[in-house]
């Protein structure tokens, strides 16, 4: 509001005019209007803030040109966005320390992620050591990883129409013969073809091997696989990335597979083409010490 000239007549006429000195030089400054009672001053004092905002604007009752009520809001607005980061901050850190394992995959799919001239190389056998009584003579963890590579094999051959399909189905069979209940899963894949192929017979294998050692062992066949035939798409894949997180979370190793495991990952995390000889000698060595 533009500055409006004060009306000095009508602010004497509120407050008395000053009264002269006996000697005429100078005024002195009293109110020379006559007594009035306490209510009157105060309606007096009143008139007289009110002739004066009306000439100069009111009197402002905050520092700054916002309203309180946003000063307050913002302060507000500034907590709740602290408590947001916060909460994000803590949830992040919940996720990292606590982080949900990854979920083992099924040999097929560890197939299906391989590129077709990939499936369609001649079978690779796995690499560990032929015993008798395999069933008996293994531990769950050994036995779980070998059934995983056996089914790696057993479908890359069935989709080539080879017939070393039969070999490896006799091998899972084997493995899974002496098993408690294991005999009618076993009686299946010695079969083979369209029978042992069926989601059923991997739902009825299920309850007998350990997920995640059987995932890894199928991982490290089908990636033995990739390096062979430089299938750099394969180990690109989520499959592929998350059965290695699989592979560096497993618990229990010797000090050679943690080695080679450390720096398989480290080969395949590097930027361009995987050095395939150097990887392929870390996989064979990782699958020989977790198979026997």
């Amino acid at each position: 509001m533009p500055d409006k000239p004060l009306d000095i007549e009508r602010l004497k006429e509120l407050v008395g005019q000053p009264q002269a000195s006996a000697d005429g030089d100078e005024f002195v400054h009293q109110i020379a209007a006559p007594r009035r009672k306490p209510e009157s001053v105060d309606q007096l004092a009143a008139a007289a803030v009110a002739a004066i905002e009306a000439s100069r604007g009111p009197r402002r009752q905050y520092s700054s040109d916002a309203p309180p009520v946003m000063v307050i809001d913002r302060k507000r607005g500034s907590y709740v966005f602290l408590a947001i980061a916060i909460g994000v901050a803590i949830w992040v850190g919940l996720r990292l320390v606590h982080r949900t394992p990854p979920v083992p995959s099924d040999p097929v799919e560890l197939v299906a992620a391989l590129s077709p001239r990939t499936v369609a190389t001649p079978g690779l056998a796995p690499d560990w050591d032929a015993v008798r009584g395999a069933s008996e003579s293994l531990g769950e963890r050994a036995r779980a990883v070998r059934i995983g590579a056996l089914l790696v094999e057993f479908e890359r051959a069935s989709v080539r129409d080879d017939s070393t399909a039969q070999p490896a189905a006799e091998g899972i069979a084997a493995l899974l013969v002496n098993e408690v209940d294991g005999a009618e899963v076993a009686g299946i894949f010695a079969g083979g073809g369209r029978e042992a192929r069926s989601p059923e017979a991997r739902h009825k294998l299920a309850p007998l091997v350990r997920a995640a050692p059987m995932g890894v062992g199928a991982w490290l066949q089908a990636s033995r696989v990739a390096a062979a035939a430089g299938d750099i798409g394969f180990f690109a894949g989520v499959r592929s990335r998350e059965s290695l997180a699989l592979l560096l979370a497993m618990p229990g190793i010797t000090p050679d597979v943690e080695a080679a495991r450390d720096r398989l990952d480290t080969l395949l995390h590097r930027r361009g083409r995987p050095d395939f000889a150097a990887v392929a000698d870390a996989l064979a060595l990782i699958q020989r010490e977790l198979a026997n």
